[in-house]
């Protein structure tokens, strides 16, 4: 009993150090990430040309380069493509997505185990190396710098991204449905009226994914989308970093990235308990 008293202050100490070490820790991380989005913001806002700065923070201040954007560029057309993919893909993915977790949550039948195991297999290997095949069946059908092309390549491979939406559907108790069964609701009827509603957050973050794919997606949509009338903004605002470009449209570069980052991190913002919701959710029985 008498060494009870050191031996709780000992630990108190022990844990008041972990929690300063793991806070210094974090601030430094976060101080460390935040640096290269400040120095892009502020190169956004350079009247200096060129990619190498003497200082930090530019000499000379200036919202020309945001301005130019959209009256001596490309950007507005970059940013209209993209924005009618990513709505697009965002509908039409979330609904592959959902009702192809639902069915292989839901329901039993022959071949199941062998569909979910061959989405897995090819899951593993990564996306370009189907590059060159996906371009030479694009092309047979004429539909290269066509943006509709980068649709079509989402919505045909969001049936294999239902593992985290089934996972959450596992979670949620097959007493509901067999009551509404019993109550003679139809599967339609189940899947609209009880699943959609409790499936909320797992719907918002397979949507926020799909609204983000065609933001950042580069690889494929640089092979798809060559001409600047039917680029995206990754494949637009990347061809300004080439080395006889770079010097001219640098601080147009950083102001178009900092746009292109503002919808997606609003989303992400807005959306967070949502998003966190989902993946924690799915990854139950994911």
């Amino acid at each position: 009993m008498m060494n009870s008293a050191p031996q709780k202050a000992k630990r108190n100490y022990r844990v008041i150090w972990e929690t300063i070490w793991s806070n210094a820790a974090s601030i430094i991380l976060v101080v460390l990430w935040l640096i290269p989005i400040v120095w892009v913001i502020a190169a956004s806002f350079s009247a200096d040309p060129g990619y190498i700065f003497p200082n930090f923070f530019p000499t000379k201040w200036t919202i020309d380069n945001y301005v130019e954007l959209f009256t001596k560029t490309d950007f507005g057309i970059w940013v209209k493509n993209t924005l009618i993919i990513a709505v697009c893909n965002t509908v039409l993915t979330t609904l592959v997505t959902i009702i192809t977790a639902f069915i292989l949550s839901r329901f039993r039948f022959k071949s199941r185990k062998l569909f979910m195991n061959i989405a897995l297999i090819l899951g593993m290997f990564p996306g370009f190396m189907a590059m060159i095949a996906i371009f030479f069946i694009f092309s047979q059908l004429n539909m290269i710098n066509n943006i509709w092309a980068l649709l079509i390549y989402y919505v045909a491979g969001a049936g294999l991204g239902f593992f985290v939406s089934k996972g959450y559907f596992d979670t949620i108790p097959k007493d509901i449905d067999e009551a509404a069964y019993m109550e003679g609701a139809s599967k339609l009827r189940v899947f609209i009226q009880i699943f959609l509603p409790l499936a909320k957050p797992i719907i918002i973050y397979t949507a926020l994914m799909a609204f983000m794919a065609p933001w950042s997606d580069y690889i494929l949509a640089s092979l798809l989308l060559t001409q600047d009338s039917a680029k995206t903004v990754a494949v637009g605002l990347y061809s300004w970093m080439d080395v006889s470009k770079i010097n001219t449209y640098f601080t147009k570069f950083a102001a178009g990235s900092v746009l292109v980052a503002i919808p997606i991190t609003a989303l992400y913002i807005g959306l967070q308990k949502f998003f966190v919701a989902g993946i924690s959710s799915g990854a139950v029985k994911g």
